[in-house]
């Protein structure tokens, strides 16, 4: 007679315990890893989604991530506070704001983003503008800042990375960025359930059998 039921904490008598009990050890192990792949890989692919997101509806303005914009510094006018070719992270502020004397601040002349420390507070028509120099330069920038050119205050930086932002801009990094962690979030949640379903089939066939050795 065919038992209606199985335990799947119980292996079949001819299924040795070694065998067993070291399966469980390797899909505890990949469930493991896969938490840890996905603790690590999710941020990266959030904060990737959002800064491409935020870039196609506004082409304009440097994309942000939770009122963060990363840029890539391009000249060594800050030097020694950062360097040509590293990632400097802008913390986004309002037109509302204020700003002290040597404050960094990052903002809009003509197309591009500076991102100088402010070494002037003055008055302009009645409104507060703000003369900036970059550490390494000699004079003043030529043109004062007003409040709605500013796109924020200068937070921290990495090293080289610089680099590494352009990558993701590109097609490859877009794919290595975007695309992999979902396959890999994927095949983190579907694998291991695959692999418990394929060891409890087995484990019903084989006490299926068993079963049918005792009754004959």
């Amino acid at each position: 007679m065919e038992p209606e039921t199985v335990n799947n904490e119980a292996a079949p008598a001819d299924v040795p315990q070694s065998r067993v009990a070291r399966h469980k050890s390797r899909l505890g192990i990949a469930n493991i890893i896969g938490i840890i792949l996905c603790v690590l890989l999710f941020p990266a692919f959030l904060i990737t989604s959002i800064l491409l997101i935020s870039s196609l509806i506004n082409p304009d303005v440097p994309p942000s991530c939770f009122g963060v914009t990363p840029l890539i510094v391009e000249s060594g006018s800050m030097s020694p506070s950062f360097e040509q070719n590293d990632l400097i992270l802008i913390r986004n502020t309002s037109e509302n704001d204020k700003y002290e004397k040597g404050t960094v601040i990052c903002y809009r002349s003509g197309d591009v983003y500076v991102t100088h420390r402010i070494v002037k507070v003055s008055k302009e028509d009645g409104k507060t503008v703000y003369t900036t120099q970059g550490d390494a330069n000699n004079t003043p920038d030529r043109d004062t800042v007003k409040a709605e050119q500013i796109l924020g205050v200068y937070s921290t930086h990495f090293a080289g990375m610089g680099n590494a932002l352009l990558f993701i801009q590109t097609p490859i990094g877009m794919i290595l960025c975007v695309l992999l962690p979902i396959l890999v979030i994927y095949l983190i949640f579907t694998v291991p359930s695959k692999i418990r379903s394929r060891r409890n089939r087995y484990r019903y066939l084989a006490t299926k059998k068993a079963g049918k050795n005792t009754d004959d």
